[in-house]
């Protein structure tokens, strides 16, 4: 199907694109290089396919600009630039050939992200969070566990210990019983993504306790496998159940009834219920 070019008119905001009219209407806008290229002009009869094919190549050569500016401050990964784009109205179509094309020229590279993700964050985070902010990013988990598994375990052990001497002397102010001290520290670590394991070693060398009241668990628990379930169990119960005494025994008879040591339910529980105000009367 032909139609005719009427009026072809730069537009007075952006010098560097043109309104197309056809048949006397307003039809759309495009950059004046393609409009140059198509030799666009009053009175040329073009096909209608022609029409939509400069269109969406116009589409494409905004959406690629979008993408660009995006990039250049700051690194992403190729999700947070195709979420960006498209919060923008682009079609995932053109997104998909504008990502296609930044992976081309190695302006998107999650590899390298990841790599580079890590090595920034390492110093203030563990693992576990690192690993789940770049899984909301759209990295692939075989990629991140890929690049974990690579990292030196003294390096996080380091910056725990330096983050925890930190927060150790700023709690020190305020609290003298250095159980509470302990168990803050603990919440504060695990906010941050460290491993039950790095917990344990940086409060043991921290904080200087009789021998029964380290802290620690039993070799056979496995910590964050036991902190993860009452996670998951408190994330289903909660909904139906809000006394907190009853969620409470709810969630202790659960992890009982899966071998978990009494004491060590006590600490997980303590931690996700954020508080301790029932747990003696129970």
């Amino acid at each position: 199907m032909e139609r005719i070019i009427t009026k072809v008119e730069i537009q007075k905001r952006n010098k560097d694109r043109v309104n197309v009219y056809i048949d006397g209407d307003f039809n759309f806008s495009c950059s004046a290089e393609l409009a140059y290229t198509y030799s666009l002009k009053p009175g040329k009869i073009v096909e209608l396919e022609v029409l939509k094919r400069i269109v969406n190549e116009d589409s494409y050569l905004k959406c690629k600009n979008q993408a660009l500016k995006i990039i250049e401050k700051n690194y992403k990964s190729e999700k947070e630039v195709f979420d960006k784009l498209k919060l923008k109205g682009y079609d995932e179509k053109t997104i998909a050939k504008v990502i296609e094309f930044l992976i081309s020229y190695n302006f998107l590279n999650d590899e390298c992200y990841a790599a580079m993700y890590i090595n920034n964050k390492i110093n203030s985070q563990g693992r576990n969070k690192i690993k789940q902010a770049l899984l909301r990013k759209g990295i692939d988990e075989v990629l991140i566990n890929e690049k974990l598994k690579k990292l030196d375990n003294n390096v996080e052990l380091q910056s725990a210990f330096r983050l925890g001497e930190r927060k150790y002397k700023i709690l020190q102010k305020t609290e003298r019983d250095k159980r509470k001290i302990a168990k803050k520290l603990w919440e504060y670590f695990t906010r941050n993504g460290y491993s039950f394991e790095i917990i344990n070693e940086v409060l043991n060398k921290l904080i200087t306790l009789e021998h029964d009241e380290q802290v620690k668990v039993e070799k056979e628990t496995n910590f964050e496998e036991l902190y993860e379930l009452a996670c998951k169990r408190y994330n289903i119960v909660s909904n139906s159940e809000k006394d907190e005494k009853k969620l409470y025994k709810k969630l202790s008879d659960f992890l009982l009834r899966r071998g978990y040591p009494w004491e060590d339910i006590k600490k997980v529980l303590t931690i996700i219920l954020k508080s301790d105000d029932f747990i003696e009367e129970y």
